[in-house]
């Protein structure tokens, strides 16, 4: 009896074991690649039955099976797993991804996308691979050939600013800058320099201040992806038109413990002598020789140049210190001669004769070791629900010119929260604040120190004799050029003492900037969610420029009149704030149809003030710069605001066939407050396909191969406010009535936004489990409706006036490599090499005008937009030839055309890689 119990027992077991075996339950999880990356789109497959899943946008899935059925993950070019659902919470890593080619990239609006989906051009740069060499102070500097079509012009002045050009210049007279965003936020990249005088007319006494952009942290960034075409970036509408920099930032983590990461650096450079004049050491100060008024001359003629000495009173021969070149007298060390240190009592040489000799310490012992101190401190923890990071950087870097140092200091903070299984929030807060000394002055100008060294130099001065004069007489201005010391005029005619011009004429600026948002996701269903966003990015800056007591007069301040010292102010204000909804879908349809898409709306508030104002006529008291510190009333201050607002809706859709076919289309509408009502509104279009044809080429060798094609239409920027209206500038009162003054240019309230149409053609393709890959994209864009002033009639009170003219084409080639030689299981050695060429065409201008000038220089130097040229011609006097190319010369030197047409140059290059 007790036998036969025991064996029904055992019966019944067995079959309560077999049915909870066979039951059905809800199985789920996360699958991500190999660095923990979630991945969207994975196939998931009950083996054996028709019963299938697929990821989301956060790599998650829920399919129903038994704990004895086998689940199959499977990814386009990636190694498909077999795992059986013995547990209901099942995650995989799938392995073979390589590179970024078909994982998940961030998209307009911070979206994740999968990259094989796509049918533009997107290429990621990763932020370990950003930050792998030497800081800069400008994190846009580090993408310098790291991304193929993307011309990143650096400045080498200290602290200057970064130009970022994608696919060519497609507005003449505007920004052509690609538009930065931080987690799907827009921010300020503006790079207004100097306000008192246009750096493009080679204006003296102008400063660069950099570019906004330079204030991010490159250890924030845990990615980058650049959206190169119009059609990538077509979401952003108006603000994208030259493409987008996407900065995803890092997000902590869940680990064991607080992560806490420091990092110092150190770097010590020099000035590259090979970039530096060399100077000929057989003649000294002079230009050859010097007459008096009736055209006697003034000496004796030395040498074999002719040239002449001064001779003073007393018969003594002294040198021409009111020259600014060394084509005088041949050198000679039995000459005995009075040169400029002979006239200044903190000279050594005072009241000496010195040997006419080449100078032992030429220009180039004027500059200083450079030295960059960067530290970081990142703190780092998550858990299921939380994940926040807090990274602070102190850099500081003191240039090779001397006085010269910049600060910033970075802090911020990421955290990530989950509310519920549906409700999520971001938070992003950070604070910078930059101070600078000592920027170096640019264009045709006496305090720009470099220049003078290139250009007016005489080979016989010292520099170090020159700091010791400095220093000796307290900081004066005792200079080499001195205007007449043989009748007692030693004051100085032009150029300062460096020394001097380095410590008393400097600038300096602080800014302090505030970035954030705050983002809140709610889960609708498993495919739709709705997404909130407030964001806000707002800087304060200072910028001081000071003349001193005693500097020869140069052009300076709002006046821009010559003065003997001066002290100007500018104060700006920036504030913008962006306001975003999206409701965000991703559903697949059937077995065949998936669909993703969003719709959206935002709202932007933008607002600009600035002062500029500066002291007249010289300083009262010397060393006091102060507003109040004026010799003679001061010119009344620049004064600005401006307010405006783009309200914008946008629509998003993108369907999947098969996982291999791919469909996609944008449409965006911007209606601006600054436009006339009723006729406010531009609209951006674009549509792309991608075709995944490794799905229907099965070889074990071809890893992966997309083509891909693309169409956008799109407005290139915002225009100019004082483009559209008219102001008044404020000039001194004629007794008690005040005076206004209209442009010269008359506003024109009906302007458009440039218009860009473009096209766009790649081919994607991976080898043998993507050790080897190539990416090449070819594309065409013409931007119409080009904005700049044309011939007005002048009885209307104006010269000139803006129109809506011209257009200008872009077409061009890009080629990526990707190669892995080397791959151990501790070790890989990856290569990437890339390479693009733009062809950039002025089509046409407008009746009458063949040539539109940007820029005008000293010397006759022009840089235009020609039709049917590139654009950034350089046109100036050239060298005449013979018919072999053979430069033509008379008497030793070489004969010039008398016209300043020739094209000399182009400021764009031939290709860039």
């Amino acid at each position: 009896m007790k036998l036969q119990f025991k064996c029904l027992l055992t019966f019944f077991l067995m079959l309560t074991i077999q049915f909870s075996f066979s039951q059905e339950r809800v199985i789920s999880g996360t699958i991500s690649d190999e660095t923990g990356f979630p991945l969207p789109g994975v196939s998931v497959l009950v083996k054996g039955t028709k019963k299938g899943a697929q990821t989301d946008i956060d790599g998650k899935y829920s399919i129903k099976a038994s704990a004895t059925e086998i689940l199959i993950f499977s990814y386009v070019g990636m190694k498909t797993q077999e795992i059986k659902a013995a547990s209901t919470v099942i995650n995989a890593k799938m392995s073979g991804i390589s590179n970024e080619l078909d994982g998940v990239v961030v998209t307009a609006l911070g979206i994740k996308r999968e990259k094989k989906s796509l049918g533009y051009a997107s290429q990621e740069i990763k932020g370990a691979d950003l930050n792998s060499g030497v800081a800069s102070g400008n994190f846009l500097n580090e993408i310098s050939g790291k991304a193929a079509g993307v011309y990143i012009r650096k400045n080498t002045n200290f602290g200057g600013s970064t130009n970022v050009v994608s696919r060519g210049v497609k507005n003449l007279t505007g920004d052509n800058q690609m538009l930065i965003v931080i987690d799907g936020m827009p921010i300020n990249n503006s790079n207004i320099n100097s306000n008192s005088a246009k750096q493009t007319e080679g204006v003296r006494n102008t400063y660069d201040y950099g570019n906004a952009g330079m204030d991010i942290n490159p250890d924030d960034i845990e990615s980058l992806n650049i959206l190169k075409g119009a059609a990538a970036a077509a979401l952003y509408g108006w603000q994208a038109g030259n493409g987008v920099i996407m900065i995803t930032t890092k997000k902590g983590k869940a680990k064991k413990g607080m992560g806490i990461t420091v990092s110092s650096e150190v770097t010590i450079g020099t000035i590259d002598k090979t970039t530096f004049p060399t100077y000929q050491n057989k003649y000294g100060q002079g230009y050859g020789p010097t007459y008096d008024d009736k055209g006697n001359a003034k000496g004796i003629p030395v040498g074999p140049t002719g040239a002449f000495f001064v001779i003073d009173k007393n018969g003594n021969q002294v040198a021409t210190t009111f020259d600014d070149a060394s084509y005088g007298v041949a050198f000679d060390p039995n000459l005995m001669v009075y040169q400029w240190n002979s006239f200044t009592p903190y000279s050594s040489n005072y009241g000496k004769k010195t040997p006419w000799v080449a100078a032992q310490n030429g220009p180039i012992t004027f500059f200083q070791t450079a030295q960059i101190f960067n530290n970081s401190v990142s703190f780092e923890d998550g858990n299921e629900k939380t994940n926040v990071v807090i990274n602070y950087n102190n850099y500081k870097e003191n240039g090779i010119l001397l006085n010269s140092e910049l600060k910033k200091n970075n802090l911020s903070l990421k955290l990530s929260h989950k509310f519920t299984d549906k409700l999520s929030a971001n938070v992003f807060a950070n604070y910078m604040a930059q101070t600078t000394v000592g920027r170096n002055s640019t264009g045709y100008s006496g305090d720009n120190v470099v220049s003078s060294f290139r250009q007016w130099w005489p080979v016989n001065v010292d520099i170090k004799e020159l700091k010791s004069v400095f220093e000796n007489s307290g900081g004066q201005n005792i200079a080499w050029n001195m205007e007449d010391p043989a009748n007692g005029k030693t004051n100085v005619k032009s150029q300062n003492n460096p020394y001097f011009t380095r410590y008393k004429n400097f600038q300096s600026d602080e800014r302090n900037r505030f970035i954030g948002y705050v983002q809140l996701d709610y889960k609708l269903t498993d495919w739709l969610f709705a997404s909130g966003k407030a964001s806000t990015d707002t800087y304060a800056e200072l910028r001081e420029e000071r003349r001193a007591d005693g500097a020869s007069s140069a052009v300076f301040g709002v006046s821009r009149a010559s003065v003997p010292s001066g002290y100007q102010k500018y104060n700006g204000m920036f504030s913008e704030q962006n306001y975003q909804f999206t409701l965000n879908l991703n559903k697949k349809l059937n077995d065949s149809f998936s669909l993703t898409g969003l719709i959206g709306f935002n709202a932007l508030r933008t607002r600009r003030t600035s002062t500029l104002a500066s002291t007249e006529g010289g300083l009262i008291i010397p060393g006091v710069y102060a507003l109040s510190n004026s010799k003679t009333a001061a010119p009344f201050p620049v004064e600005k605001e401006d307010n405006s607002g783009v309200n914008s809706a946008y629509l998003s859709a993108s369907l999947g066939y098969k996982d291999f076919l791919f469909l996609e289309g944008t449409v965006r509408n911007d209606a601006f407050s600054t436009l006339p009502k009723g006729n406010n509104a531009v609209n951006t279009f674009s549509t792309s396909a991608s075709y995944v044809f490794t799905q229907h080429v099965k070889k074990d060798w071809f890893s992966f191969g997309k083509l891909r094609v693309s169409y956008a239409e799109n407005p290139q920027g915002n225009i100019d406010l004082y483009a559209l209206q008219d102001t008044f500038d404020k000039f001194d009162n004629f007794g008690s009535n005040p005076l206004y003054s209209k442009p010269s240019t008359a506003a024109n309230p009906n302007l458009r936004p440039v218009k860009t149409v473009s096209n766009e053609v790649g081919l994607e393709l991976q080898f043998f489990n993507r050790r080897f890959g190539l990416e090449t994209s070819i594309y065409k864009s013409l931007s119409s409706d080009q904005i700049f002033p044309v011939d007005y009639s002048p009885a209307t009170g104006y010269s000139s006036r803006y129109i809506n003219a011209g257009s200008v084409e872009n077409k061009g080639i890009e080629v990526q490599l990707n190669l892995n030689p080397l791959k151990r299981k501790d070790f890989q050695w990856d290569v990437f090499v890339n390479w693009s060429k733009n062809k950039n065409t002025v089509v046409e201008l407008t009746d009458g005008i063949e040539t539109l000038t940007l820029g005008s220089f000293q010397g006759g130097v022009s840089i235009v937009a020609k039709k049917g040229s590139p654009y950034g011609d350089i046109i100036g006097a050239d060298y005449t030839y013979t018919k072999d190319g053979q430069k033509i010369t008379k008497n030793g030197t070489y004969v010039l055309t008398s016209t300043t047409t020739n094209v000399i140059g182009n400021v764009t290059p031939d290709w860039i890689g």
